[in-house]
C-alpha cells in the first residue's frame, strides 16, 4: 500500500509559534487529519472549517499553520454583534456628517474617506487595504497581525467562532469565499485582484453551537477535531508532552490528571453539560508546575503534585457540576 506524502504539513510535526497580540505563543502537535486537511485547503484554495468542542485547539491550528508556512497571521474573533459587512468594510456616515457640520466640504467629504477596510479586505488585498486605511479620515479598525511571517509568502486568516454570529453572517461570506474576492462599489474596485499577493489560507472555527447554512458549508472543506473517548487520556498526554516536560510534571502526574479530567467529562456528559478539554488539562499541569517548589525533584515532586492536584482540580475540572 502506498503511503501518502505531503508537501508542507506532516503528521507528528511540532510547530512553534510566537505571541501575536492576545494570542499567546507556544507549540502545536499536528495530527494526521489536520495535516491532510491543511494541505488540501492549500491545494484547493478553499476555506477550512474546523469543528469541535471548546478547548480542542481549533484556533491555534491556524496560528500553527501560519508559523509553518512562514506567513502573516491575521485573526478576527466573531461575537453576536459581528455583521458580515464588518468583515468586508465599515462605512462611517456619522463621522462624515459631523465633519460636514464642522465646516468640512469638497473632496474632504468624499464618502471613500470614511470607508474602513475589514479583515477580509486585508486578507485578500493587503496593499489595497493599506492604501484605503491610510486614506481614511477616521480610522476605526486595524486587524491583529503577527510580527513574524512574511507578506510575500501570504496570509493565514482565522475567523474564530463563526457560530456565535447570526446565520446572515456566514451567508454574507459566500461571494468572497467562493470567488476569492469581492467588489467595493463605492470605489469601483475589486478586492482580490492583486496578482502579486498569494491567496490567503482561510481557517474558520465553530463550536457547533449553531447550525451553519448549507450554502456556506458547501464552500468549505470541513475538519472535525474529535477524539475517541476510549483513547482520550492518551491523546491528552501526547499533547502534554509537547508543552510540559517530565521534569516539570512526571508521566504519572500527567496520567493522573488525565484520568481526573476524563471522570469529569463522563459526569458532565451525563448531565448534558459542557465538558472540560485540552485547555483545562494544560492549565492544570501548568498550575502544578508553577505551584511546586523547584527544589522538589523526582518521586518527592510527584508525591507533592499528586496531593496538590487533589486540592486544586475542582477549580479547573468541576465547572459543569
Amino acid at each position: 500500500m502506498t503511503t501518502s506524502t505531503l508537501k508542507t504539513f506532516h503528521p507528528g510535526d511540532i510547530i512553534d509559534f510566537k505571541t501575536c497580540g492576545s494570542w499567546q505563543g507556544g507549540n502545536y502537535l499536528l495530527d494526521k487529519p489536520s495535516a491532510f486537511a491543511l494541505e488540501m485547503a492549500l491545494a484547493t484554495r478553499r476555506p477550512l472549517l474546523v469543528k469541535g468542542e471548546p478547548g480542542m485547539g481549533k484556533s491555534y491550528l491556524a496560528r500553527a499553520a501560519a508559523a509553518k508556512l512562514e506567513r502573516k497571521f491575521v485573526a478576527e474573533v466573531i461575537n453576536i454583534n459581528t455583521e458580515g459587512q464588518d468583515l468586508l468594510w465599515r462605512y462611517d456616515p456619522v463621522a462624515r456628517l459631523n465633519d460636514a457640520q464642522s465646516g468640512g466640504k469638497g473632496s474632504g467629504l468624499n464618502p471613500a474617506h470614511y470607508l474602513n477596510p475589514g479583515v477580509l479586505w486585508w486578507a485578500f488585498g493587503w496593499n489595497s487595504a493599506a492604501k484605503q486605511y491610510n486614506d481614511c479620515r477616521h480610522k476605526v479598525y486595524l486587524p491583529q497581525v503577527s510580527d513574524d511571517g512574511s507578506l510575500d509568502k501570504g496570509i493565514v486568516l482565522l475567523i474564530d467562532e463563526i457560530d456565535k454570529a447570526e446565520p446572515s453572517l456566514p451567508n454574507s461570506l459566500l461571494e468572497v469565499l467562493g470567488n476569492g474576492g469581492f467588489e467595493v462599489p463605492m470605489l469601483g474596485e475589486t478586492v482580490g485582484s492583486e496578482p502579486q499577493q498569494q491567496p490567503p489560507l482561510v481557517i474558520i472555527t465553530t463550536n457547533d453551537e449553531r447550525e451553519l447554512p448549507p450554502a456556506f458549508l458547501r464552500r468549505c472543506l470541513v475538519l472535525s477535531l474529535k477524539v475517541e473517548e476510549n483513547r482520550f487520556e492518551d491523546w491528552l498526554i501526547e499533547r502534554a508532552d509537547v508543552h510540559v516536560s517530565n521534569a516539570q510534571c512526571s508521566q504519572a502526574i500527567k496520567r493522573y490528571a488525565a484520568q481526573e479530567l476524563k471522570k469529569d467529562r463522563d459526569e458532565a456528559e451525563k448531565h448534558g453539560m459542557v465538558k472540560a478539554g485540552l485547555a483545562e488539562y494544560l492549565d492544570l499541569l501548568t498550575a502544578l508546575h508553577e505551584m511546586t517548589d523547584v527544589g522538589l525533584q523526582n518521586e518527592a515532586r510527584t508525591a507533592y503534585q499528586q496531593s496538590l492536584l487533589d486540592d486544586i482540580r475542582d477549580f479547573v475540572l468541576r465547572k459543569a457540576i
